[in-house]
């Protein structure tokens, strides 16, 4: 885990966001630190799980979908089913 978002990262990251993961790299910043790392290690079980590639692309797919649907960009990522189980580990004590 690294604290804060290195430079060749931050023009592609939307305002507001907290924490990012790459393949087993995570990367933070913001105020509540420990639910944001929760959140993230959620992703990295889930990249361990499906894999890198069918990670990102179930990812992307799903957004684009519920874009397509109307549904605005927070709206659309939060609807990923992949992010819904990221955010459910928010608020879990034992991870």
């Amino acid at each position: 885990m690294k604290y804060r978002f290195p430079w060749w990262l931050r023009p592609f990251l939307l305002r507001g966001v907290a924490g990012i993961t790459l393949g087993r790299r995570i990367y933070i910043e913001g105020d509540d630190v420990a639910a944001v790392l929760r959140h993230e290690l959620v992703h990295v079980r889930q990249i361990r799980r499906l894999g890198l590639f069918r990670f990102y692309w179930s990812y992307i797919r799903e957004y684009v979908a519920n874009r397509r649907r109307g549904l605005p960009s927070a709206e659309a990522y939060r609807c990923i089913s992949l992010e819904r189980e990221a955010f459910a580990a928010e608020t879990e004590e034992n991870l």
